[in-house]
């Protein structure tokens, strides 16, 4: 019998199941077990299936004539694919309010990916010190067969033994939590969580080579990162929250007068929850643009520079990843909260646009329709 699973889709299967089991937690879903299907009709048939009673299965690559593709499935696709699936717990059709469900868990999905390179490095300093643990003891056969798996990670990720040392010892500066002061940005205190915001957040935080918490029942973050990183975390996402607010407020008045002055009123639903999900992603895009360049410019003449400045930039995440797994373990949540829906043309191209009217570089960030300056921590 062939197996279910490619040896080399195994990591991102476990991944995304748990993630499928604590969303399902969180949105009070059915959920019975997660499989892996290979799919001989890669092509034309579904890639993925959910029955009434919860069993969910997800094709990872095809398998033709009993052989695996060379190539598996876009990953994103399967994580999307899994919040598809996710949402027929609830709603077992395509109509609206499947849609909108749907785009609401393929945010808190994604809330729940953890970057590849993070695990990639923490999983070797881990291994490292394994390694100097076994060789302390005398140890010798166990030391070198971590060494040995060290350096085909090493290969395989093309890194350098210095890039484990630099994420080690990153900086001297202390892993700190800071809470956003919603009073003293005028942000308005919800008792109930607001996905663009944890979004918002979640964006923020990766930009900052910051981590993020969720306080349950209302709209407070908490910025988890290394002193000066989350420090300007914190500033960036307390000025960038109200200013995203009056944009969307802005672009919803004016759609609406267009669609009202039209005798088309019904076309406003949705358009705020696909406005925040396009003006989010757009926003994590530019801050990703704005990061490379900052990497770019970091010694281009010296071969090399430039891979081991992102590498750097990284290693302050693994001290992060560190920090909350001592001291919150398995407790810690990050799915959305209920709120972003929909899949409104021109509510997604507004909020882009206005995404894209703010200038985000190593300087700042200002917003097109406010003239405060958010600091971008590069």
């Amino acid at each position: 019998m062939a197996p279910l699973l490619h040896p080399d889709d195994v990591l991102l299967f476990h991944e995304i199941a748990a993630a499928m089991r604590q969303v399902s937690k969180r949105y009070n879903l059915k959920l019975h077990d997660v499989a892996p299907h290979p799919q001989p009709e890669y092509a034309t048939a579904p890639l993925g299936d959910c029955s009434i009673d919860g069993h969910i299965r997800l094709v990872m690559r095809g398998m033709t004539a009993g052989k695996w593709d060379d190539e598996p499935r876009r990953e994103q696709d399967v994580w999307n694919t899994a919040a598809h699936e996710l949402a027929h717990l609830r709603h077992f059709n395509h109509g609206i309010q499947f849609q909108e469900f749907e785009t609401e868990l393929i945010e808190a999905m994604n809330n729940r990916k953890l970057d590849h390179r993070e695990k990639v490095l923490a999983r070797l300093v881990k291994m490292q010190a394994s390694k100097e643990g076994e060789a302390a003891i005398g140890n010798l056969e166990a030391s070198e067969a971590f060494a040995a798996a060290i350096n085909r990670m090493l290969i395989e990720y093309e890194l350098n033994p210095s890039d484990i040392d630099y994420a080690r010892t990153t900086d001297h500066d202390p892993v700190v939590e800071i809470t956003v002061n919603l009073d003293l940005h005028g942000i308005e205190k919800k008792r109930s969580r607001i996905a663009w915001q944890e979004t918002l957040a979640r964006v923020v935080a990766k930009a900052h080579l910051c981590s993020f918490l969720i306080h349950t029942g209302s709209n407070h973050i908490t910025f988890v990162g290394t002193k000066s990183h989350a420090t300007v975390a914190e500033y960036v996402y307390s000025m960038l929250v109200p200013i995203t607010a009056k944009m969307a407020c802005y672009d919803y008045h004016k759609y609406q007068r267009q669609v009202f002055s039209a005798g088309e009123a019904w076309k406003i639903h949705g358009f705020s929850g696909s406005w925040y999900l396009a003006f989010t992603q757009r926003i994590a895009e530019r801050f990703n643009e704005a990061r490379e360049a900052a990497v770019a410019a970091a010694a281009p003449d010296v071969p090399g520079s430039q891979s081991t400045a992102m590498v750097r930039l990284d290693g302050a995440l693994v001290k992060v990843q560190d920090y909350i797994d001592n001291k919150f373990g398995k407790k810690r949540r990050y799915a959305s909260a209920i709120g972003v829906s929909g899949d409104h043309t021109a509510g997604r191209a507004a909020g882009r646009a206005a995404a894209d009217a703010m200038v985000i570089g190593r300087k700042g960030v200002t917003g097109g329709h406010s003239a405060g300056r958010l600091g971008s921590g590069l």
